[in-house]
C-alpha cells in the first residue's frame, strides 16, 4: 500500500502528478491519500491517521513536509508493516521561525507543532529512522523570512538534521518538488527496491 501524506496548509492534490506515475507503473498496489487538517493539532490528527491504516499491511510512505513527520510516527507505530518511505522537504529539525511566531499568533497549533524546543517535531528526533527510508533535501528557493539557507519554506539545516537515513539533494524548491520528473525517477527506484 502506497501511503501518500501532504504537507500542512496542502491537500492530497498536491501528489497528482506524482501518483500518475506510480499507478502506471505499479498497477496493482493500491494507494490510500491520508489528508488532515493543521488546526486540529497534530495529535488529533496522527489518532486519525492510525485508524485508517489499521488492518493495512506493507505500507510504503510518499509524503511532503509536515506529511513526513506524521509518516515517521506512523512508520514507528506500524514499524512490523512498513517496508520503506520517503519525504520530500521534510523540517525533522523543526523551524525556529515557529518557535518566534507563536508568541504573535498563540491560537496557531500549527507553529506550537513545528517548532524546535517542544511538540511532535522535537519529540520525533527520538524516533528511531524506519528501514528504507530517504528524505529529498531540496536546495533552491528562499524566503526573506528564514536567515539560513532555505528552500523557500524549511532550512536545509533541517532537512539534513537526520543523518540516520538517506538524504538526496536536488536543486528544486518547496513545491516544485512534488511535480518534479527527476524526483519521480527517486521514487519510483525507491519503490522497485522494496518490493523486489
Amino acid at each position: 500500500m502506497i501511503v501518500y501524506i501532504h504537507g500542512a496548509s496542502a491537500t492530497a492534490e498536491s501528489f497528482t502528478h506524482i501518483r500518475q506515475f506510480v499507478k502506471k507503473k505499479y498497477k496493482q498496489e493500491p494507494d490510500i491519500l491520508l489528508e488532515y487538517n493543521s488546526n486540529n493539532g497534530f495529535v488529533n490528527n496522527l489518532a486519525m491517521m492510525k485508524e485508517k491504516l489499521k488492518g493495512v499491511d506493507k505500507l510504503f510512505f510518499i509524503s511532503h513536509s509536515l506529511g513526513g513527520i506524521y509518516s515517521l510516527y506512523l512508520a514507528d507505530f506500524y514499524k512490523e508493516k512498513t517496508i520503506g518511505g520517503i519525504s520530500l522537504s521534510t523540517p525533522y529539525g523543526g523551524s525556529k521561525e515557529a518557535d518566534f511566531a507563536k508568541y504573535f499568533i498563540p491560537f496557531s497549533k500549527l507553529m506550537k507543532d513545528i517548532g524546535t524546543m517542544r511538540g511532535p517535531l522535537f519529540e520525533s528526533r527520538y524516533i528511531p529512522a524506519p528501514k528504507n527510508w530517504t528524505n529529498i533535501v531540496t536546495t533552491a528557493g528562499v524566503s526573506p523570512w528564514i536567515h539560513d539557507q532555505n528552500d523557500g519554506v524549511v532550512t536545509l539545516e533541517s532537512m539534513k538534521f537526520r543523518n540516520d537515513f538517506e538524504l538526496i539533494e536536488v536543486n528544486l524548491n518547496h513545491y516544485e518538488v512534488v511535480i518534479s520528473d527527476k524526483v519521480v525517477k527517486i521514487i519510483l527506484d525507491k519503490i522497485s527496491k522494496v518490493l523486489k
